[in-house]
């Protein structure tokens, strides 16, 4: 668990170094605001059409090989982005780097591989914490690689240094990442046959998400959230910039902000929480703060306001992710865990492709405040989604669950 926390966080170090300075490298290279949304809507195109499959793929050949791969497309990713001079380049670096960043599935795989169902919320909110804390130091390094100045930004060495950082992941995974899923607990690529330990037979499978009314609850809610979350992420280095002159340093650091907030919460309080109040309350109250600090952004006149915003808003994602994967891993059996973890986050690579697209055009056409005002409303019907879920008691003996 240690060695895979060190990959996940140095990953996302190397995405977060690109997360501040990224709309204004779009905007140089002639974006306007909605295109420039749309360039980071890219990233998340990549990732929603990879996750499934990459999560298929680790069913079938082990979690191990499929991080080493993933690993080093990143990094090539990232290359590709320092280069860029076009911004036809430039998109295609991130539809490319979000290919790659399908991996993300994989991890959570592996650790409801290697932890008991009674401890999985945990063992999810450390990695988690891991993505929070990879959140929290790759912006603000990113930051102040770039510099302060927008018209003076340096985008050749956060982007170049996101590569490395990604090769040190591959090589971390290659020499000291054991496999997870040993070789009788894999399914063949084509075919094989799904078995829930609570069902005593054939699973209906992670693409029967119809027939599993809790899971696809769950994956709606998994969309609807990150489409909330991409609205604020995609817009708010540009707001920012508008109204309260803030440059992207200043917008790393309030990123490292939201990440240490995260961090304390997944990989401290998760895991104490979760046996008292279980995940489905968890979930809500996450919902409830996310919306309220979205709201709070909307109307903020004041920094101390944008810092109030934010300080909601990093709760609230830090309770959510690792509640919803962990609910969302219950309905799976051992043998297609990769598959549905993978829909999970096709769930929310597709939300974040959502948000982008119309951040950009709120943004523009009706208020600064607009992508901020639907982002909390949208909290709404995932309130009641999640709300209706059922929640499947888990045997401590048993090792996956079902709808």
């Amino acid at each position: 668990m240690v060695i895979l926390f060190l990959i996940v966080f140095v990953g996302l170090v190397g995405f977060g170094l690109i997360l501040p300075l990224y709309p204004f490298y779009a905007l140089r290279l002639g974006a306007s605001p909605e295109v420039m949304t749309w360039t980071m809507a890219a990233f998340s195109l990549g990732q929603f059409i990879a996750a499934p499959i990459w999560g298929r793929l680790s069913d079938a050949w082990g979690r191990r090989p499929i991080l080493i791969l993933t690993m080093l497309g990143s990094a090539i990713s990232y290359l590709i982005l320092a280069y860029a001079d076009e911004l036809w380049v430039l998109i295609f670096s991130r539809v490319f780097g979000g290919l790659m960043a399908g991996n993300i599935a994989i991890a959570f795989a592996y650790v409801t591989d290697i932890t008991k169902p009674q401890d999985r919320a945990a063992g999810l909110g450390r990695i988690s914490a891991a993505l929070g804390l990879g959140f929290m130091f790759g912006p603000a390094i990113g930051g102040l690689l770039a510099g302060p100045d927008v018209e003076t930004a340096n985008y050749l060495l956060p982007a170049l240094a996101a590569g490395v950082v990604s090769l040190i992941a591959m090589l971390g995974a290659w020499l000291m990442l054991p496999e997870s899923l040993p070789a009788e607990r894999r399914r063949p690529l084509f075919g094989g046959r799904i078995e829930s330990e609570q069902r005593g037979s054939a699973g209906a499978g992670p693409t029967g998400l119809l027939q599993r009314p809790n899971l696809l609850r769950l994956v709606i809610s998994a969309f609807m959230f990150f489409v909330a979350m991409s609205l604020m992420e995609s817009i708010f280095p540009l707001w920012s910039n508008n109204l309260f002159n803030l440059g992207p340093s200043d917008i790393g650091w309030l990123f490292l902000g939201i990440g240490a907030i995260s961090v304390i919460i997944q990989g401290v309080l998760i895991g104490k929480l979760v046996p008292r109040f279980g995940e489905k309350k968890l979930a809500l109250f996450a919902v409830v703060m996310f919306g309220t600090g979205m709201l709070v952004l909307a109307t903020a006149g004041a920094v101390w306001q944008v810092l109030l915003g934010i300080a909601f808003f990093a709760t609230g994602t830090g309770f959510l992710n690792p509640s919803l994967s962990s609910l969302v891993s219950q309905t799976a059996a051992d043998n297609e865990r990769g598959s549905v973890m993978g829909q999970y986050q096709a769930a929310s690579a597709l939300g974040r492709i959502g948000g982008p697209s119309v951040s950009g055009m709120l943004y523009t056409d009706v208020s600064f405040a607009a992508p901020f005002a639907l982002g909390g409303l949208i909290m709404l019907p995932v309130l009641m989604l999640i709300s209706s879920t059922q929640i499947m008691t888990r045997p401590a003996s048993k090792s996956g669950a079902s709808d």
